[in-house]
């Protein structure tokens, strides 16, 4: 009298995708932009306005209008414009016209005809990442820039 009848229907649970992480993004700051505080980024920055604080990042490009008055850490660094710290980076290409005071610790350092530098170079040989690289204290900052000082001026 009375039939069963089982309907077998599939139930498709999605399949998550893993996450792909592509190129690294940019992030731009215009030259209208004052920042007071510590940027950090994953990605790339280029930066042609003004701040007073940090940057950390994979790659920062200092534009001709920029300054920046605080440590700057990355893997790669193009200066065109003017920092004021402790400058920490693998690759450091300092551009005609830039200026850079303060203490420069690189792996690789190119310095073109017209750039100014006042401060000290020193090379780190080790192969270092961003949670590796050695922190200075203002005293030690201080005591460095007194020593042996590099002033290039074309």
């Amino acid at each position: 009298m009375f039939r069963k009848t089982k309907d077998k229907q599939t139930v498709k649970t999605p399949v998550s995708k893993p996450v792909v992480r592509g190129p690294a993004s940019l992030s731009v700051i215009t030259q209208d932009t004052h920042i007071l505080g510590t940027i950090i980024s994953d990605g790339n920055i280029d930066f042609d306005g003004t701040v007073d604080g940090n940057i950390r990042c994979q790659n920062l490009n200092v534009r001709k209008n920029a300054l920046i008055k605080g440590d700057v850490t990355a893997e790669v660094l193009n200066v065109y414009g003017k920092i004021n710290g402790l400058v920490r980076a693998k690759q450091v290409h300092l551009y005609k016209d830039c200026h850079v005071e303060g203490i420069v610790m690189h792996e690789g350092l190119i310095i073109e005809e017209g750039a100014f530098l006042d401060g000290k170079c020193k090379r780190m040989d080790k192969p270092t990442t961003r949670e590796t690289m050695p922190v200075m204290d203002p005293e030690e900052y201080d005591s460095a820039l007194s020593g042996n000082n590099i002033r290039l001026i074309n």
